[in-house]
């Protein structure tokens, strides 16, 4: 299953001074009465299905910083965090709303698996770094 970000992540200051990372994470849904091809590979099934889409709040300001920085559409990350559910009144319609996210908190983590974006722009990273810039 791939997990993906879906766009820049985002910095947000909260009232009380400190700041939160907003990005949204999508992961590749297999359902059950899809079946893949004969002789299809896994990856090419997974990205197939249905993306399922799942915000993520970060709270430490460094990791949420490292985000901003070196996260682009595409980034294939894992997350460990709290599943929360926030609920608020809308204040347009007066509704109670819910939304679920993934909260990484003091003792969740982010690994970065690997960069995404443009192929080429890799390919050019990849020559930098074996010439020996950074």
């Amino acid at each position: 299953m791939s997990t993906r970000v879906g766009q820049k992540p985002l910095q947000k200051k909260l009232r009380s001074g400190l700041s939160v990372t907003l990005l949204s994470l999508g992961t590749g849904g297999i359902r059950n009465n899809r079946r893949p091809l004969q002789n299809e590979n896994p990856t090419d099934y997974a990205n197939r299905c249905s993306i399922q889409w799942h915000r993520v709040s970060i709270y430490p300001e460094r990791l949420g910083t490292l985000l901003v920085k070196h996260v682009v559409p595409g980034s294939l990350l894992y997350v460990e965090g709290n599943l929360e559910t926030k609920v608020f009144a809308d204040p347009v319609t007066g509704l109670v709303r819910r939304i679920r996210e993934i909260a990484v908190r003091r003792h969740g983590r982010v690994v970065f698996l690997n960069q995404g974006g443009d192929d080429e722009q890799q390919t050019q990273q990849n020559d930098l770094r074996s010439v020996g810039y950074y």
